[in-house]
């Protein structure tokens, strides 16, 4: 099953399972990303460098429905960045420091709104994969464990729409001496056990 399949079905489950049994929310969103640096090295270690992810617009979709508890909600968060990798030091192969990817999350949690409303400001926290496709196939696609933390706030402009600000720290966890994109003959392996993004969205949530 590949990852446009799984977002598919954890979609339709969270489409038709919570819809039974409490409101929901859809939330459209475009946003900004910004990311870390990547540590790395070279086969025996001989040359140390940094990769970095070049800042760009990303978009996704939020999907929320309420819990039996006031103030809480499940949430199903999917985000999409096309952005580029670059090697400060070294290169992915011969000829090339550069790469463009496309960064995927598929995330599950929830959102808290203190003092039991289903608007205002809220705290987030979802869990899940991150997808790193490199648009070139020569290069391998890679899946990491990813925690996103943040909040931000909802107004109400109706009772069926919403406009909701995030502010958003996603954590894509690396398996330190794991290999960096490349297939057959690749030197490169991550040092880093990790790496930040911070993402600012608005969306508009249609309430059903």
């Amino acid at each position: 099953m590949n990852f446009r399949q799984l977002s598919a079905l954890a979609m339709s489950f969270a489409l038709v399972a919570p819809a039974a049994i409490a409101d929901m929310g859809i939330a459209p969103f475009v946003g900004y990303r910004m990311g870390s640096s990547v540590d790395i090295e070279t086969a025996g270690a001989s040359t140390n460098g940094q990769i970095r992810f070049r800042d760009t617009k990303s978009h996704g979709l939020t999907l929320n429905f309420d819990l039996p508890e006031a103030g809480k909600q499940g949430e199903l968060y999917f985000g999409r960045q096309g952005t580029s990798a670059k090697l400060d030091n070294g290169l992915f192969a011969p000829g090339t420091r550069e790469i463009d990817l496309t960064i995927y999350q598929l995330q599950f949690g929830g959102l808290y709104f203190p003092g039991g409303k289903r608007y205002g400001g809220f705290a987030s926290g979802v869990f899940g994969l991150t997808r790193l496709e490199p648009d070139d196939s020569a290069y391998n696609t890679e899946h990491r464990l990813a925690l996103s933390l943040g909040g931000g706030y909802q107004f109400l402009l109706s009772e069926k729409l919403r406009l909701r600000l995030d502010l958003r720290g996603v954590y894509t966890a690396l398996d330190s001496g794991g290999s960096v994109f490349c297939s057959g003959g690749c030197q490169l392996t991550y040092r880093s056990s990790g790496y930040l993004q911070v993402e600012a969205g608005a969306g508009l949530v249609l309430r059903f």
